[in-house]
């Protein structure tokens, strides 16, 4: 079966039917834009229900048509914990289980000829160089070298042409190239979800807002829930010296970790 990728209608039913989760309102808009825009960034709060959106949009694709996904993040902790939310969903579903033929901790084949494959990036690239890939997922963007963006992600989706889809998803921390697909390139749908839009839906309470509110600092708490971008919170060097630095093998951490 193929989905008219423009009804998302189909994936809520699916989201519905298969996984007993009817999607938020922000997750609708993220979803429709995955299955109508090659290019999308999102930058979303803590806890929101971004990589439960990614993991239904992930097995949405590889079900319906022959997809080739690969999950890349700086580390493979990093990429292994989306992935495992789509392997977990997968293997809690008896009837998708059965199209599986392959199961392993960095890699899912379907009976399909669909694929999941979940890989570091490194400090390089070198782990991830070489793949073809129809939708690339690109997690902790924020942290992402732009070197390995533009000469090792994007060559992956070449050969597709114009169906082939980049994803983006983290927190903006320093203006690399996920800032710029948020703030500047106009080719990107950008999904921004803050604690505003998770107690409209009733994903937060404001009881937890408020004890977060006083809990952190407001530095923090902008980045974490406003899902803002913060000059200085990524490391103690100004931003321009981290562009800078990209060409020493330095480390980010991770606001998760």
């Amino acid at each position: 079966m193929r989905f008219d990728f423009k009804d998302d209608s189909y994936i809520k039913d699916f989201a519905e039917f298969w996984f007993g989760f009817t999607p938020y309102f922000y997750q609708m808009e993220f979803l429709n834009a995955c299955l109508t825009r090659n290019r999308v960034a999102a930058k979303w709060c803590r806890q929101a229900g971004k990589s439960q959106s990614v993991a239904i949009y992930s097995l949405f694709r590889v079900l319906s048509e022959r997809c080739q996904i690969l999950i890349t993040a700086p580390t493979q902790s990093q990429s292994k914990e989306l992935y495992e939310k789509i392997r977990q969903m997968s293997n809690d579903n008896p009837i998708i289980l059965e199209y599986i033929i392959k199961s392993t901790e960095t890699e899912m084949k379907f009976k399909n000829g669909s694929r999941i494959l979940s890989l570091p990036c490194g400090p390089e690239g070198k782990s991830i160089r070489g793949y073809t890939a129809d939708v690339v997922i690109v997690e902790e963007a924020g942290i992402m070298k732009d070197s390995i963006v533009n000469t090792v992600i994007i060559p992956m989706i070449a050969s597709k042409k114009e169906h082939g889809q980049i994803i983006k998803i983290g927190t903006p921390l320093t203006k690399n190239h996920f800032y710029v697909s948020i703030f500047e390139d106009t080719n990107y749908f950008v999904s921004n979800v803050t604690w505003r839009e998770c107690i409209k839906a009733d994903s937060y309470s404001q009881q937890f807002v408020d004890e977060q509110k006083m809990n952190l600092l407001d530095i923090q708490f902008r980045t974490e829930y406003e899902a803002e971008f913060i000059e200085g919170l990524a490391s103690f060097f100004e931003i321009d010296v981290l562009n800078y630095s990209d060409q020493f093998d330095y480390k980010l951490i991770s606001l998760d970790t």
